[in-house]
């Protein structure tokens, strides 16, 4: 079982071999059995080192604000543009893993063991709306309702399905993304993806709507001005057919795992494992490779408001483009010893978020 893409595996399990080579075995069982508590109803711990803790995801709120997301439920808000981080009240303790938020107020961040949190504030306080200990129950009252309408079509859905409702809460979502304050998509493990059209108030699963026989896991949700895409596994890349409402398939020449994508009107740009970095810029018809000079995987990516693309790597290498095709480094980060996301908030800055929380760069100016 895969709980998280890789970047963040090896980060977080670095740090668990860590922790549990510096205490006896016995030990451990006998604080575990006797401290447990599930992390679903477990607030995250408020702690002035949360602000130097590992951030997997950024998102923007407003021209000012942003959030961060990271383990152990901590989220983290800045009112400065990213200069200064404050943490937020969290209900779970569970690892969240992306955020985003489609309106100035209305926010989404999703994470392992199913969990969905909401916030109306503009990321100040959060609720949890949906876990893996009823994820499963919905999806297979979803199925079992089709099925007996007499469509046939969703019995291999209902068998995923009720697969994922008998093993708990133990898939993540990887990935979230809302177009709208009303509609939106949640993607996770092993095909793992819910659909909304009311703001969250009820979701519906779409196992049946991915051209993904396979189960492979879903890593990212973007959109490229009106288009909506997926990637993950094994070169997988969907795109959404809005009028047949479903993520249909499209061919790529990389047959290896995808972990984010950038993505703006007419363009493009998957990456993923050791280095690999394809451009489109034709909703995926034709893709070309790009030269990243690096065999570390590329963790995320995003167009700056001046068409730049901008690429962060596991090894904590930022990379930039002005026409898909020259690939430059920016000047390391001091002390980045990996990147996780990337997000600008005002013109010459880019904030990059990793093991040690947010950092801020200079960005040169585009070339003329």
């Amino acid at each position: 079982m895969r709980p998280m893409p890789y970047f963040r595996t090896l980060t977080l399990g670095t740090a668990l071999a860590t922790t549990l080579a510096l205490t006896p075995l016995h030990a451990t069982q006998a604080a575990g059995a006797a401290a447990f508590a599930d992390p679903l109803d477990t607030p995250a711990r408020v702690s002035p080192r949360a602000v130097r803790s590992p951030v997997f995801a950024l998102a923007p709120v407003d021209a000012d604000h942003i959030v961060g997301v990271g383990p152990r439920g901590h989220i983290l808000r800045s009112a400065d543009r990213g200069k200064t981080w404050t943490q937020q009240p969290s209900p779970v303790s569970t690892d969240l893993v992306a955020v985003h938020f489609p309106t100035p107020k209305l926010g989404w961040a999703v994470g392992h063991d199913g969990v969905v949190l909401r916030s109306t504030d503009g990321g100040v306080s959060w609720t949890r709306v949906l876990d893996g200990r009823g994820l499963g129950k919905l999806m297979v009252a979803h199925y079992e309702k089709a099925l007996v309408a007499g469509d046939t079509s969703v019995a291999k859905a209902l068998e995923d399905a009720k697969r994922m409702a008998a093993e708990g809460p133990t898939k993540p979502f990887l990935s979230v993304y809302f177009r709208s304050a009303n509609e939106g998509w949640l993607v996770g493990q092993f095909n793992l993806i819910l659909h909304t059209a009311d703001g969250g108030a009820t979701w519906q699963p779409w196992l049946d709507r991915t051209e993904n026989p396979d189960g492979y896991s879903l890593h990212a949700i973007r959109a490229a001005g009106d288009e909506v895409y997926i990637v993950g596994e094994l070169g997988l890349v969907l795109g959404l057919d809005a009028g047949a409402r479903r993520f249909k398939r499209i061919k790529t020449p990389y047959p290896g795992t995808w972990f984010g994508l950038a993505a703006m009107k007419g363009a493009l740009v998957a990456v993923g494992l050791r280095g690999a970095a394809w451009a489109s810029t034709d909703a995926g018809a034709n893709w070309r490779q790009l030269n990243t000079a690096t065999n570390a995987s590329i963790n995320n990516g995003m167009f700056l408001p001046d068409g730049r693309l901008v690429l962060v790597t596991q090894q904590g290498r930022v990379l930039t483009s002005a026409d898909l095709r020259d690939i430059a480094e920016l000047p390391r980060v001091p002390g980045l010893a990996s990147a996780f996301d990337i997000v600008t908030m005002e013109p010459g800055w880019l904030l990059i978020s990793g093991p040690g929380g947010v950092q801020r760069l200079a960005l040169p100016p585009a070339p003329q």
